[in-house]
C-alpha cells in the first residue's frame, strides 16, 4: 500500500492479536506511536517487513508516568520480527524511566536494518525477563546489542540481571558490531547453549565469562578467543559453545 501513511489515526480500542505490515513505503516514521500503545493490550505478534520510511518501531517518547498509576505496555506481546527497514534507527525510542511492559516478549528477530546502531536501550532490556531468542543479522552499522544510556549509579547497574531465560543468540553479518554491551550488567543463570557469532569481524569485547566455555564437541565449532572485560559478566559460566566463522 504505497500511499498509506498511518494505520490508525486517533484512538484505538481493539483486541488485535496479530499485526503484519509489508511494503508500505509511505508510512510515517513511527510505526506505533505512544498514543496507540495503551490500547494494544492483546497484541501477541508483530511483523514489519520492507517499509522504506519507518524509523521507530515503538515510539515510547511522549508517554507519561502518572503518580500512583502505572500503564503496562504490550503485556501480551510474544514475538517481534523487523526486516528490511533501511531507515530504522530505534526499535524502542525511549526517553522515559519507570515504564513497564514487554514482560512476555520471548522472541526478537531483526534483519537488514541498515541504520540501526543498537538493538535495546538499556531501560527496555531490563524489562525483557522472558526473552528466549535474539537473532540479529545483516545490520551493517550496528555497534552494540544493548545501547548505552545516561550514566547511572554503577553499584545499582551491576546488580541488574539481564535476559534470565535466554536460550538462543544469533549474531550474523554485523561488520561494525564490537561489543555486546558497555555497562556492567549481570547475565547469569541463562539457559543459552550454543550461540552463533558469524561474520562479525570487529567483535572484540565480550563479557568475561566467555573464557569459561567448554571445549567444542565438533570440528566445525571453534573456541572463541575474545578480549574480555572485568566489568562484564555473562551467563555465569553456562555458555557452552560459540560458532564463529
Amino acid at each position: 500500500m504505497a500511499n498509506l501513511i498511518e494505520i490508525w489515526p486517533g484512538e484505538l480500542q481493539a483486541k488485535l492479536r496479530r499485526m503484519t505490515v509489508q511494503m508500505c513505503h509511505g508510512l510515517l516514521n513511527i510505526l506505533l506511536p505512544s498514543n496507540l500503545m495503551k490500547a494494544m493490550q492483546s497484541l501477541e505478534t508483530l511483523g514489519v517487513q520492507d517499509c522504506q520510511s519507518v524509523e521507530v518501531a515503538f515510539g515510547i517518547e511522549g508517554l507519561t508516568v502518572r503518580e500512583g498509576h502505572q500503564d503496562i505496555l504490550f503485556p501480551s506481546l510474544i514475538d517481534v520480527s523487523l526486516g528490511n527497514l533501511p531507515k530504522l534507527t530505534h526499535d524502542w525510542k525511549d526517553n522515559l524511566s519507570g515504564i513497564q511492559g514487554f514482560e512476555n516478549l520471548t522472541s526478537l528477530n531483526i534483519k537488514g536494518c541498515g541504520s540501526l546502531r543498537y538493538v535495546f536501550p538499556s531501560s527496555i532490556s531490563k524489562l525483557l525477563v522472558k526473552l528466549q531468542v535474539i537473532e540479529v543479522t545483516e545490520c551493517r552499522v550496528m555497534e552494540l546489542i544493548i545501547g548505552e544510556e545516561p550514566k547511572v549509579d554503577d553499584e545499582v547497574a551491576t546488580n541488574i540481571l539481564m535476559f534470565p531465560q535466554l536460550k538462543t543468540l544469533k549474531l550474523r553479518d554485523l561488520p561494525n558490531l564490537w561489543s555486546f554491551c558497555l555497562q556492567a550488567y549481570t547475565f547469569e543463570r541463562s539457559l543459552l547453549k550454543p550461540a552463533e557469532v558469524i561474520n562479525c569481524p570487529n567483535m572484540k569485547a565480550l563479557p568475561s565469562t566467555f573464557k569459561h566455555m567448554q571445549e567444542p564437541q565438533t570440528s566445525n565449532v571453534q573456541k572463541a578467543n575474545f578480549l574480555t572485560s572485568t566489568q562484564h559478566h555473562l551467563l555465569d559460566g553456562k555458555f557452552y559453545e560459540i560458532l564463529i566463522s
